[in-house]
This record gives C-alpha cells, structure tokens and sequence, in this order.
C-alpha cells in the first residue's frame, strides 16, 4: 500500500544531501523518510536526472478551475434552480456542451448537492 507523495522540497533536499556527500541513512533520519523511499528517488535522479515524479494517467477534466468557478458562480445566483437550467447557463457561457450528468458531478465534488425538503407528517 502506497502513502503520501513525498513534496517537491523534500525531493531537492534529499538530492542536495546526497550530491553532498551525505549517505542515504542519515538523510532518511535527518527529514524522517524512509530509506527505500531516499533510495528510490535517488535511484529515479541517477537514471533521469530528474527527481520530479512520473505524470499520473487518466481522463483529463472536462471543466477548467475557471469553468468550474463560472458553475459556482452560477448556481450561487440562484439556489433553487433545477439542474437543467444551471447546465444551459453554463453551457451559453462557455460555448460548449457539457452533459448534466457532468454538471451534476462537479457540484457535488465542490459540496452543492442536491436536496429535497423533508416532507411534513
């Protein structure tokens, strides 16, 4: 099982000790990494030259983080207004054709889902 992705800074401290002269051990005592994991990264910058990680694959995003602040943006005007409306409004200001199966899932990605009053008994 993998953990979090060590951070750039960590990464150029790690190559910066090693082309010091430091010995992998005690960088991974110094910053608190793993060993293997000082291993690996300076493995990946002997082989490359580089110690940036790999481009993670997949299905790139349908709307910008501007398209996606216009949807906000949007839905704050009015809070009550379907989700076909919201999709057409979104889809005049950005000249293209977003499915609402699509819109649906980025409000609630950003937390504005849908919901129905409860009804009174």
């Amino acid at each position: 099982m993998r953990g979090n992705e060590v951070s750039k800074t960590h990464r150029e401290r790690i190559i910066g000790a090693y082309l010091s002269g430091i010995r992998q051990r005690v960088i991974s005592t110094q910053l608190n990494i793993p060993t293997s994991t000082v291993s690996d990264i300076i493995k990946k910058y002997k082989k490359t030259g580089s110690s940036e990680p790999r481009q993670r694959s997949g299905r790139p995003k349908i709307l910008s983080e501007c398209d996606t602040r216009a949807l906000k943006r949007i839905v704050r005007t009015d809070r009550f207004s379907p989700l076909g409306n919201v999709t057409d409004k979104l889809n005049t200001s950005l000249d293209a054709t977003v499915h609402y199966n699509t819109v649906r899932s980025y409000l609630h990605d950003e937390g504005l889902g849908s919901y129905t009053a409860r009804k009174k008994t």
